[in-house]
């Protein structure tokens, strides 16, 4: 048996008792909160039968109506079975810390006194790591745009586009930071200037939000420069220009700063949610167009968002500004630390940017750590001039690599490169992975030489120890799901991305499209043609000839119904290769899952479900799926990375009949991510439940330091269709005496979907988590495993009964 061609799976502790298994309620009404994943994948034919508070991102769910967010007085920051038919069946934050209770209403007085109260200050958490700062510069790069006099003389203007949006209104988040501010060392020749709107409510008695105002940020408190812009979307272009003409205009300066805070969807979705004009953002071309129309050279532009630090966000930001600052990740729901780097900054303004940089990195770090210790962070400080000069001819050749290696019916290595790299923010199927590591584990000469080159132009990079191969900067690159591939491209287009990418996209998306097309795990359209074209009497899926892939390509060609592969957002497939989906049929056949695989058969006294290595080394993924059998119809329990494997490498279809609990109450569970590098592994999941009245997702995470799993806290779920498509900042802290509802989805026998109900009793918080594995008692159940394939197909084995 080869074990690298073997899923690896979470460790599970199994706890004594039975948990309780049932819904209760009249049901939400909300759509299922298990999609993607569980019974909703069966019902549809895609597989067979047999910061802390809301994060600074754009959350990419179903649509959740009818849920008022919980209001408190602590700060919060922030995302049965169908037949088994002949050959397959077609189924398919936090409560962060305690800020005094900031003044609630909103007007134009100048007053800071109600909320000047305390300090923040990084406490608790000694630093005695030294972290190295790559202070070298190739020769390629070009000169850097701002030239600092030195000795201290420089003028410096610092604006910062507070978007404030729910982070403000539901959590003070904006104030928070304000505060952070107001606290820091300012020099004369420092000027802090803020731009505020894009919220509902602040969370103090200085700031408006029926307008949009301007401040300046003073020793003496906040000075009034603008008390009413009108109210202005803070996601169009034309608002954020217009905010860099008059920082420039009226405080000129040698030094200039740009801090876009909010949330943030990374290249997909861009930045900002305002909550005045929802559904919006600005996207990476808008935020160009913004930055060419402000008509100023930047020293420094940070994102106090998520998943900002993107090649394609540093491209589009690389000709007005010499570095940036942002993040892989979600941002912890604290974001930022503004006190010990403006003062950093007062006291020495010539301070080198990269010097400027550790500061504000460190102290983030620091903070998190000492505040929200569970959560996780990454920030890193991008050169964008080594960047403009090192990594055009690297990435290139990495994209034409890529392109190489499709073209020549070597898809698998990438898909196994791809699958295998760390994904942010996956649950939102924004496709967006850390560079440095999909370059390393292509290993081809161009993915080690792209690397390289873009560790040199990463001249700091801070993660918490909780995460595992964020470099410092990520990128698109779709996988399974192709929905966001057309957008991108456009996208590509207009802020000018190499067009060998876009070809490489195009090229990887097209064979993944085919291999999606031609295999039972996506296309119902093969159950009728498999008894005409299939070699032999086995009816096997694997024996499919070349002509019968052809004639399945050719029917959904000719359908124009191209909803299946692309989400059903768009009709139009203008990024299909369709002569290389085509030549690729051979590799079709050679490279196709086989669903008559999927079969139980007995070894040993025990159930086994048993494969080819071929077989296997086709599986990227693999997950338990349990379904409860209330006599009505089925509970879905989620979807666990839990296995195991005999010795000859056949995987057990027995199951234990436990299932994950928090705190003895049986939850559903979903696995968003399994990230392993060497002997380093954190695999994380979610739990839909109802906190406070408020939709999220509870996170928790298995790794090396807690392998039995730990909750890091609450992720808000927003309705996309009617919100917003990034993501909240940070996690919801879940504190004692909060209210939880678990939820599940429930499915007719024949896996249609008919509502979302509470699960077991509601909960009320302690403060402490114990996870285990609880058994499910003397209830009827169905267990199954979902497989993926290195097209994203999701296959189904047939069920294990009591």
């Amino acid at each position: 048996m080869n074990r690298d061609n073997r899923p690896t799976g979470r460790q599970k502790r199994i706890g004594s008792g039975t948990g309780n298994v049932s819904r209760r309620g009249s049901g939400l009404g909300s759509g299922p909160v298990g999609r993607p994943g569980g019974y909703s994948d069966r019902s549809k034919g895609t597989g067979t039968s047999g910061r802390s508070g809301p994060a600074r991102s754009f959350g990419s769910y179903g649509s959740y109506g009818g849920y008022g967010g919980y209001s408190s007085g602590r700060r919060r920051r922030s995302s049965g079975c169908s037949k088994y038919l002949t050959i397959l069946i077609l189924i398919l934050a936090i409560a962060y810390y305690i800020y005094s209770n900031f003044g609630g209403g909103s007007g134009n007085s100048t007053s800071t006194n109600n909320f000047l109260n305390g300090t923040s200050s990084v406490s608790g958490y000694v630093d005695k790591g030294e972290y190295p700062v790559d202070t070298t510069v190739s020769e390629l790069a070009r000169a850097k745009r701002t030239v600092l006099k030195g000795n201290g003389e420089d003028i410096a203007t610092v604006m910062i586009y507070m978007c404030g949006t729910d982070l403000e209104s539901k959590w003070g988040m904006a104030t928070a930071d304000l505060k952070e501010m107001l606290n820091a060392e300012i020099s004369d020749k420092v000027n802090i200037i803020v731009e505020t709107g894009g919220t509902l409510k602040w969370q103090n008695n200085t700031v408006d939000s029926s307008t949009n105002q301007r401040f300046k940020v003073t020793n003496d408190g906040l000075k009034l420069l603008e008390g009413n812009l009108g109210k202005k979307s803070m996601v169009e272009p034309e608002t954020l220009s217009d905010f860099i003409k008059y920082c420039k205009t009226n405080f000129p300066a040698d030094r200039y700063m740009l801090i876009l805070w909010d949330h943030g969807g990374g290249s997909v979705s861009g930045y900002g949610y305002d909550q005045h004009y929802p559904s919006n953002t600005m996207r990476l071309d808008e935020i160009a167009v913004a930055l060419k129309n402000g008509g100023c050279v930047f020293d420094l532009i940070g994102f106090d968002a998520c998943l900002m630090a993107t090649l394609e966000t540093a491209i589009v930001l690389e000709p007005y500004a010499d570095y940036m600052i942002a993040s892989e990740e979600v941002e912890p729901g604290i974001g930022w630390y503004y006190t010990g780097w403006i003062t950093a900054l007062s006291r020495n303004t010539s301070i080198k940017t990269i010097d400027l940089g550790k500061k504000l990195i460190d102290d983030y770090v620091k903070e998190v750590r000492a505040k929200t210790p569970s959560s996780q962070a990454t920030l890193s400080l991008v050169d964008l001039a080594e960047l403009k000069g090192t990594i055009p001819q690297a990435f290139t050749k990495f994209a034409k690599s890529i392109d190489t290696l499709v073209t020549r019916n070597e898809y698998k290595t990438v898909s196994n490169a791809r699958a295998n790299t760390k994904e942010f923010a996956k649950s939102s199927k924004i496709n967006q992975i850390d560079l440095i590591n999909f370059a390393e584990n292509l290993g081809t000469d161009e993915g080690k030489k792209l690397a390289e080159a873009l560790r040199g132009c990463i001249k700091y990079n801070r993660t918490s120890k909780n995460i595992t191969n964020a470099n410092g900067l990520s990128i698109f690159f779709p996988y399974g799901n192709l929905s966001k591939v057309n957008s991108m491209l456009d996208t590509y287009e207009q802020i000018g991305i190499d067009k060998e990418y876009s070809k490489c996209i195009k090229s990887f998306a097209s064979v993944s499209a085919g291999g999606q097309i031609v295999s039972s795990g996506s296309n119902n359209m093969l159950e009728v043609l498999l008894g005409s074209f299939t070699e032999g009497s086995s009816n096997s899926g694997q024996s499919l000839t070349t002509a019968a892939l052809e004639i399945l390509l050719e029917e959904f060609l000719n359908s124009g119904n191209y909803g299946r592969i692309t989400g059903g957002e768009s009709d139009s497939l203008d990024w299909l290769d369709v002569n290389l989906m085509k030549s690729s049929v051979d590799y079709y056949r050679k490279n196709r899952f086989d669903p008559s695989a999927l079969k139980i058969t007995e070894k040993n006294g025990q159930r086994v479900l048993s494969m080819s290595e071929e077989q296997w080394s086709l599986v990227q993924q693999m997950e338990m799926n349990v379904f409860i059998d209330d006599g009505e119809g089925f509970i879905d329990l989620g979807l666990d990375n839990v296995y195991e494997f005999n010795e000859d490498g056949d995987l057990v279809m027995e199951f234990d009949g436990t299932w994950l609990a928090l705190n003895g109450n049986i939850v559903s569970y979903y696995m968003i991510s399994d990230d392993r590098h060497g002997d380093t592994y954190s695999t994380k999941g979610r739990i839909p439940a109802l906190l406070n009245g408020q939709l999220v997702d509870i996170i928790v995470v298995f790794d090396n330091e807690n392998p039995y799993g730990k909750v890091l806290g609450a992720q808000i779920r927003y309705d996309t269709k009617a919100e917003t498509e990034t993501l909240a900042k940070g996690l919801i802290d879940i504190v004692a005496g909060d209210k939880i509802d678990f939820l599940c989805d429930y499915y007719t026998y024949e896996g249609e979907y008919i509502d979302t109900y509470f699960l077991g009793e509601q909960y009320t918080a302690t403060g402490e988590w114990k996870i285990e594995n609880l058994h499910l008692g003397y209830r009827d159940y169905q267990m199954t495993y979902r497989i993926t394939d290195i097209y994203g197909n999701k296959y189904w084995t047939p069920s294990v009964t009591n």
